[in-house]
């Protein structure tokens, strides 16, 4: 008997041995889904914090990069404006540029090469303020004047021949594929003239009004100038890939101005573009002439109608190349030197690993201060 009840005592001590056991292992195992959830817990509050962070300090370097965008603009525009009163003074004989410290300079030096000094601040922030004349681009508003028919038009065959032969130059340089730049240039020329004659008649014969009244919303073709490039975007195909491409080579600026491009300003790609001949039989000019033009500007030259206007720095059409730009005339006619009245101001200002752009377009012809006639932000290189 005392053998049987010391058996039983020791299953009874093995059972609650293994019982004991049994309740440890899944104690440890709870313990262990705590601590792993607890990891959990903490390594997802603590990349959130750090997302956070990130965000807010991102937050903060747009607002600050905004904020100094803005102040470049208004630097741009107190630059323009001196500009302004530096070619008044230099055409009135006034004294009032040697009284502003400005006697000495020329008026293209205060605006033109203020690109190439970027403005370093404190903690790292970068603004660079760059300042371009719109007359340095094609000015679509100046393609509808009276042409040498009396019509009502506002055009000339001559404007849609032209802009048929800029726009397939722009067309040609889209990087895209074939099928992805299929442009009807010359419909697209004709609405384009269509958007801002006076008359409501299309050029081709059909309804103008048709396309623009059937868009969500609808709307009507100005009948008048573009009053920015935007605009250019509401016109029957134009999407938004030929207007990115257009930005690079026209204006609308200055409004109500009938003068070609400023070839001494204008870039290689938009000198490609200058319409030179006989009337009738003008083209695109060549490659060789660009190459000319540049030459001379790299050599402080530039292009003069009157040759006596600067006798050290003015060289005449007829000189360049082989006298391209001198057979016949320019459309739309350039005056030689032309003097700059309308600015385009870019200000970038670069915060941390931010980078904000604003564009600012400012009309230095009124008599108080320049006029501020659009602006809008950047957003990538190629905006």
């Amino acid at each position: 008997m005392k053998s049987v009840a010391r058996n039983d005592t020791r299953r009874l001590g093995q059972n609650a041995r293994r019982e004991a056991k049994r309740e440890r292992g899944i104690v440890l195992a709870i313990v262990l889904v705590l601590i792993f959830a607890l990891i959990t817990a903490v390594y997802a509050f603590q990349r959130r914090a750090i997302i956070d962070t990130a965000v807010a300090k991102n937050r903060l370097y747009g607002a600050e990069a905004d904020a100094l965008a803005r102040g470049g603009l208004r630097i741009g525009e107190a630059i323009v404006f001196l500009t302004r009163l530096k070619g008044t003074a230099d055409g009135t004989g006034s004294t009032e540029a040697a009284a502003s410290g400005l006697a000495g300079i020329s008026a293209e030096e205060i605006w033109a090469n203020v690109g190439e000094f970027p403005l370093e601040l404190e903690d790292g922030k970068r603004l660079r303020i760059s300042i371009e004349d719109e007359g340095a681009r094609l000015n679509l508003n100046a393609l509808v004047q009276p042409g040498e028919e009396d019509d009502d038009s506002g055009f000339d065959d001559e404007s849609e021949e032209y802009l048929v032969a800029v726009l397939d130059y722009i067309v040609d340089g889209i990087d895209a594929l074939p099928e992805e730049k299929n442009y009807d240039t010359r419909a697209i020329a004709q609405n384009l003239l269509d958007y801002i004659d006076a008359d409501e008649d299309a050029r081709s014969g059909r309804n103008e009004d048709a396309y623009y009244r059937s868009q969500d919303p609808p709307y009507r073709p100005r009948n008048g100038p573009f009053l920015s490039v935007d605009e250019i975007g509401l016109v029957e195909g134009v999407d938004p890939q030929l207007l990115s491409a257009m930005r690079d080579y026209v204006t609308v600026h200055p409004i109500g101005s009938v003068g070609g491009i400023n070839l001494n300003r204008a870039q290689p790609w938009v000198l490609s573009i200058v319409y030179s001949g006989s009337s009738g039989d003008r083209e695109l000019v060549r490659e060789a002439t660009v190459r000319d033009i540049w030459k001379l500007r790299k050599e402080s030259k530039i292009l003069c109608n009157d040759a006596s206007a600067d006798p050290v720095r003015c060289v005449t059409p007829s000189e360049v190349g082989n006298g391209a730009l001198a057979d016949g005339s320019i459309y739309p006619e350039a005056n030689l030197p032309a003097r700059p009245t309308v600015f385009r101001v870019v200000a970038e200002a670069e915060v941390g690993n931010l980078t904000r752009s604003l564009e600012a377009i400012y009309d230095t012809r009124p008599a108080e201060r320049p006029q501020l006639l659009s602006w809008r932000r950047l957003r990538g290189p190629d905006s």
